[in-house]
């Protein structure tokens, strides 16, 4: 065999494997749309624990579990594919080569888009990016009607390797990077029905108005989300979130981040689908259940010098047999979330847990207390 010969095999090896390696490196339809009856777990993590690296997208060698682990079900609606999980749920509806996020769902309030974000589209490539506009309406509490409408901009911005848990580093990651930048209206609920009739008759805004409410809109709040695709994964190993305001140039005041291991997301074929949470009828029994019994007293201090609110718990004994988990929310009246903590209750003993409320703007606020599908809420002001 001659060299020329041999330099063009090479040649062409090379370029045969650099093409397999470009083509890995894609989030696909075949290989990353969300199925149905997909049992997928995620650890939620600290995020300051997640270090960055020149070398690679992100070191996770001493990354730190934080809270329980949690399984998010795929499953069909009517005319969506719905995620959930113990923190609500999440409607996508699958048009063409997009994936869009038409409406999410928890405990306090509910939003179906008429403009909806497109969450994923199939393929994309390093480079690759979508924009646009959103806009959805619902309520809060059964008390207020909510519209949410802002923009966003979602990239594949970068492509390299992720360092695990156990030194081990996987090639070939694609990052999503989504930046959103969302607006809240609230108004009262009784008087938009009386006005309109029902929620659906309330008409949408078109994208000037969303322009112009993003703009003006001090108290809006800008999100970023990275999502890591790994070849060979149906869904984002790690995917960390971001968020603050708008007015203060972003400066996240809440983070966090969830990990689903390569391994776990290998059994997704063969996972055990007689999980407890399941759809009806729209609801997941996990978002509507509510125990007979009350499980847990709770009482409130707050103390304004160091700006904290501190919760004190006791489990009732005679409705539990285990220790739990205990979630406190604190959220405005328009239902954005702020600040968030959690711990386990324990059985026997006088738990106690506390929560910063420091470099909040003065107004009205609203604590939830959640555990064991029990959920209460106190409303407060920062002065």
């Amino acid at each position: 065999m001659s060299d020329t010969i041999r330099k063009r095999n090479i040649l062409l090896l090379i370029w045969m494997t650099l093409n397999t390696c470009l083509c890995t490196a894609q989030v696909i339809l075949e290989q990353n749309m969300y199925q149905a009856n997909d049992l997928l777990e995620r650890q939620q993590m600290n995020p300051a624990s997640i270090r960055e690296c020149s070398d690679a997208l992100a070191d996770l060698q001493n990354m730190e579990a934080f809270g329980d682990n949690n399984v998010e079900l795929m499953e069909w609606g009517t005319d969506s594919l719905i995620a959930i999980d113990y923190g609500g749920m999440q409607k996508y509806r699958l048009k063409g080569d997009s994936l869009l996020l038409i409406g999410v769902e928890n405990r306090l309030m509910h939003i179906d888009y008429s403009l909806p974000e497109t969450w994923l589209r199939f393929p994309m490539s390093l480079g690759d990016s979508i924009s646009g506009f959103f806009e959805g309406k619902g309520q809060y509490c059964e008390r207020l009607f909510l519209r949410k409408a802002g923009c966003y901009t979602t990239k594949a911005d970068a492509l390299g390797s992720l360092v695990m848990e156990n030194s081990d580093t996987l090639h070939n990651v694609l990052r999503l990077k989504s930046e959103r930048v969302t607006t809240t209206i609230a108004q009262p609920l009784d008087s938009m029905l009386a006005r309109y009739g029902t929620l659906d008759s309330i008409p949408p805004i078109g994208t000037d108005s969303i322009l112009s409410l993003v703009a003006t809109d001090i108290k809006a709040v800008r999100t970023v989300i990275m999502r890591y695709y790994v070849p060979g994964c149906r869904y984002p190993v790690l995917e960390t979130c971001e968020a603050g305001c708008v007015a203060e140039n972003g400066s996240p005041n809440q983070s966090t981040a969830f990990y689903s291991t390569p391994y776990s997301q290998e059994r997704l074929a063969s996972a055990n689908r007689n999980q407890s949470v399941k759809s009806n009828g729209g609801q997941s029994r996990e978002l509507s259940a509510k125990g007979p019994v009350k499980v847990f007293s709770y009482s409130l201090a707050t103390n304004t010098s160091a700006q904290n609110i501190n919760v004190n718990c006791v489990l009732n004994e005679e409705a539990v047999e285990r220790d739990c988990t205990i979630r406190l929310l604190l959220c405005d009246q328009q239902g954005i979330l702020y600040r968030q903590a959690s711990g386990t209750l324990h059985i026997g003993d006088q738990n106690h847990f506390s929560l910063s409320y420091s470099g909040l703007h003065h107004g009205p606020y609203v604590l939830h207390i959640e555990a064991l599908d029990q959920q209460y809420s106190e409303k407060f002001s920062v002065n």
